[in-house]
């Protein structure tokens, strides 16, 4: 743990600076200020370890439906929001509580098919996999969290097709313009990540 780390390491300090009893020098003030610092550090991480196991009910039907989780420098808030026990949201934060990426399962039938990237603190990019079969078809583009292009891959049996919506200022500017390609679902998810 952080905080017996940061105990054995103030303990050293301690220890190279010398202790004389008798005299309070600046070293032995600067000593009482990092021993207060490690006191609130490790009080502070105890409320992180504890806030790590709650979970929190927000409807009261005695089923927890928020969960926050902590990975490494990552924070995991998980979300059931129809109260029936699967998660629908999970968004992943920084160290610093920016967005870093979210799944939400946006129809609730349990998959998280669409998945959100953040850059520069904003939605960047969304994929969603509205077909189901496990491989984005549908691409939105944004610039700092405003809508500036959509993709849809449409699969036939005679030729695949690729949909776009151009948008200004988060509004659609024309229809949906269609255009034949030979790429497959596969390709035009992996050409978007």
């Amino acid at each position: 743990m952080k905080t017996k780390n940061l105990s054995i390491i103030f303990t050293i300090v301690f220890i190279l600076m010398g202790c004389d009893n008798n005299k309070e020098t600046d070293a032995d003030k600067e000593i009482e200020a990092i021993q207060r610092e490690l006191s609130q550090i490790e009080s502070e991480l105890k409320e992180l370890e504890e806030m790590n196991q709650d979970k929190i009910d927000r409807n009261g039907d005695g089923q927890a439906d928020l969960f926050i989780e902590f990975e490494g420098e990552f924070v995991y808030e998980l979300i059931d929001r129809d109260f029936d026990g699967q998660v629908d949201e999970s968004w992943k934060y920084d160290s610093n509580a920016n967005l870093v990426s979210g799944k939400v399962d946006e129809n609730l039938d349990g998959i998280l098919e669409t998945q959100y990237i953040s850059k520069d603190h904003s939605i960047d990019k969304i994929f969603s996999d509205s077909d189901g079969n496990g491989v984005f078809d549908v691409y939105t583009k944004l610039d700092r969290g405003v809508l500036v292009f959509s993709e849809r891959y449409y699969s036939s049996e005679q030729q695949a097709k690729i949909g776009k919506v151009e948008y200004e200022y988060g509004y659609p500017i024309g229809p949906e313009i269609l255009t034949s390609t030979s790429i497959s679902e596969e390709e035009f998810q992996e050409k978007r990540k």
